[in-house]
């Protein structure tokens, strides 16, 4: 049996009052639900946005990747270990 014949048949079951109920507490679920995906759409956006400020800002583009990585990895002094 698929779960909407057996809700279907539970919520027959149910007085016309508590019906109503669990109807108003579907239209609530499906409230939240847009809400939720109306508040992920407008996170993605943003995040959109913000990247697309990073790339036109090119916070890399006066660095050498290798220098870099060079100067990371040389050995330097631990405090308290000379």
């Amino acid at each position: 049996m698929q779960l909407d014949q057996t809700i279907q048949e539970h919520v027959e079951k149910l007085p016309l009052a508590l019906q109503g109920e669990v109807l108003d507490y579907v239209l609530y679920l499906e409230q939240k639900a847009r809400q939720h995906s109306a508040d992920d759409r407008q996170r993605r956006m943003k995040l959109a946005g913000s990247l697309e400020q990073l790339v036109a800002l090119n916070p890399f583009a006066k660095t050498n990747p290798s220098k870099w990585e060079r100067e990371q990895r040389e050995d330097r002094a631990l405090p308290g270990r000379e």
